[in-house]
């Protein structure tokens, strides 16, 4: 009995998850989203703890979000960042990973870097 169970939860499975199913990035349409906006200040709030900085967010250029079939949602967002309060700002990328609507706690920064110009 319990074999079966597993088989059926197996099926079940694979009827949710389907081979193949992957996650594909799809172009931010507003890069000055409330959602998008906030994901971008958590980056530099996020990095400037452990790292001493006093970075200061200005925007986010572009961006590209991903939902996974697992849950969650992965942002990949390039920034403008300035060093200090009115310092001219600088391109920087940073990879995301968090659910839309959970605490703070549970988003992750997963990379922070300047992109090369």
């Amino acid at each position: 009995m319990m074999m079966r169970s597993l088989l059926l939860l197996l099926v079940a499975a694979l009827a949710v998850f389907p081979a193949g199913t992957e996650a594909t990035w799809t172009t931010v349409k507003n890069p000055r989203d409330l959602v998008i906006t906030q994901v971008g200040r958590f980056c530099v709030l996020v990095y400037n703890l452990p790292h001493g900085t006093s970075f200061q967010f200005v925007r986010v250029v572009r961006g590209e979000t991903e939902r996974l079939p697992t849950g969650g949602t992965n942002y990949r967002l390039e920034l403008e960042v300035a060093a200090t309060r009115g310092a001219r700002p600088k391109p920087y990328e940073c990879l995301v990973w968090g659910v839309p609507g959970s605490r703070a706690n549970t988003w992750k920064l997963q990379s922070f870097k300047p992109i090369a110009a």
